[in-house]
């Protein structure tokens, strides 16, 4: 929601993080500042709406840890000079020196240490409960705020692995020495137990520190309830193999499928809105949690302008990056297997094969019916197009993928695919487990595409060096077996087991000599 300001100088100033040395430390929890800060429920709702604000640069990484890394997009290797995002793509094996991954750890981390103080604070806060409602205002706003913690330590293990955990805030030299966490750890002792107090103390919509609903676009019981589910699946799958989870993530999907449609919520039945979903008027009406963007400098989606190239003023007045982040062969040829497939050139420009998805451009919004939004733009920190982290078609694909082909899970796929103007399943796509999963596998690709969906997805497969393999080979031979492209060869050989997880960053390693010890793909 446009409206909602999820930032403010004093908040800001408040929850400002210090070095990587002090990852988890925002100041000291007894200092005046944060005393004088924390003493009424408007208080705690701005500091609440401060950890939000951390979201904001979670999808450029999306974009470049799992886009950039998966068999859906191709990234153009380029020996002129060192790209972040193309030695992701390639998988070099010396990234943990790149600012990217650094950034991307002291973002997460900043997310942590603010819920952390944030915690800590309300707990001397008093709140009255909603007269007659019976709504315990300081306990959601608690959900909300451990909502938060989990998603980032979430993003963490599966960047990471082991990192290091911590539900207080640390002093300096307390977060110098702490040390890592194996990752079900990870899980069991943070991310689970924080999304399990959320779901019992989250209602369908969030509150104001008055009680009144609040704005669209914080977190609510269903996205904790999705979030949770993923988490189960994600534990189900390589590397932890924690098959009993599946079970607890097939009932959580369930309860949120089944509200979303009896409540109509985050669905739009029609084939021809399905481009409307990635225009910036209808934000927080499609997805179940989204990150939240409006055109001011410094908040808007950072993910667009990285991931355009140089495109002409027909499109947008300002110059977008440049950079070689297209549409992989494999993925274009799902979509053109069906000419009727209306999100293929809504999620891809297939003149020159970058993905549009989130590019609300000039051609595509007058297309679609929208004023022009141009002048808002004013350069690439403004674009106002949300990201959704959770989606209504992710969460029924999972339990899809869970329960097999049986008729529930027949019929959403086949939802999902016949919006879009594809047929209904073949008999042979649901005469066995393995067809099935197969069709469910290409519809997420299909219709998550450019979402941070897919490099999950085949980790969780344990299929990423398959996947990545078979991307990098394809553009090194053409369909005659003969070479076109052997200065890409030496690429494939830096897809190796384990490398599904990034390396701890250079500077996260100097900090403290001998602390952590070092993701083995990478030593």
């Amino acid at each position: 929601m446009k409206s909602m300001k999820i930032f403010t100088i004093a908040i800001m100033m408040l929850f400002c993080c210090s070095s990587c040395e002090s990852f988890l430390d925002v100041g000291s929890p007894s200092s005046r500042e944060t005393e004088d800060f924390y003493n009424t429920p408007n208080q705690c709702e701005q500091a609440l709406l401060g950890i939000y604000n951390g979201l904001l640069p979670l999808s450029e990484y999306s974009v470049l840890l799992c886009e950039g890394r998966c068999d859906d997009v191709w990234t153009e290797p380029a020996e002129d000079k060192q790209r972040d995002y193309v030695d992701i793509s390639v998988f070099n094996p010396s990234i943990y020196t790149i600012s990217t991954l650094n950034s991307a750890w002291n973002d997460l981390y900043k997310i942590v240490a603010r819920a952390n103080l944030f915690l800590e604070k309300i707990e001397n806060v008093e709140f009255l409960d909603v007269e007659d409602d019976g709504i315990d205002l300081k306990a959601t706003f608690i959900a909300e705020a451990r909502f938060l913690r989990a998603y980032a330590y979430f993003e963490l293990v599966r960047y990471f692995g082991r990192v290091p955990v911590s539900l207080n805030s640390l002093t300096v030299d307390e977060a110098m020495n702490l040390p890592q966490s194996d990752d079900y750890e990870v899980y069991a002792n943070a991310i689970i137990p924080d999304l399990e107090y959320a779901i019992e103390h989250m209602d369908e919509q969030a509150y104001t520190s008055k009680g009144d609903n609040a704005e669209a676009g914080r977190a609510t019981l269903p996205a904790a309830k999705a979030l949770l589910g993923r988490v189960y699946l994600t534990m189900s799958g390589f590397p932890l193999y924690d098959s009993e989870k599946a079970e607890k993530a097939k009932t959580l999907f369930k309860e949120v499928i089944d509200f979303a449609f009896s409540e109509n919520k985050y669905w739009n039945e029609s084939r021809e809105y399905w481009p409307h979903i990635w225009i910036s008027d209808n934000d927080n009406k499609n997805h179940i949690f989204e990150i939240q963007y409006v055109s001011e400098k410094d908040y808007g989606n950072p993910m667009v302008f990285i991931s355009v190239p140089n495109v002409g003023t027909d499109y947008i007045g300002i110059n977008m990056s440049g950079n070689r982040i297209t549409c992989s062969d494999g993925l274009a040829k799902l979509y053109q297997q069906n000419v009727n497939d209306i999100r293929y050139g809504y999620t891809v420009d297939k003149e020159r094969n970058y993905f549009t998805k989130f590019f609300e451009h000039k051609i595509k919004r007058k297309e679609l019916g929208y004023t022009d939004i141009d002048g808002l733009i004013v350069d690439r920190t403004y674009f106002p197009i949300n990201y959704p982290l959770i989606r209504l078609e992710d969460v029924m694909l999972m339990y899809a993928e869970i329960v097999g082909p049986t008729d529930e899970g027949v019929q959403l796929v086949n939802r999902i695919r016949v919006r879009a103007g594809l047929s209904e399943l073949s008999p042979l796509q649901k005469s066995t487990t393995e067809a099935f999963l197969q069709a469910v596998d290409e519809e997420r690709r299909r219709e998550l595409a450019f979402e941070g969906i897919r490099w999950h997805d085949i980790v969780r497969h344990n299929k990423y060096v398959e996947c990545v393999t078979a991307k990098f080979t394809n553009h090194i031979y053409d369909e005659s077996g003969n070479v076109i492209h052997p200065e890409h060869m030496k690429y494939l050989g830096n897809i190796q087991p384990g490398t599904y997880i990034y390396p701890i960053p250079d500077t996260q390693m100097k900090a403290h000599p001998g602390l952590y010890e070092q993701n083995e793909a990478y030593r």
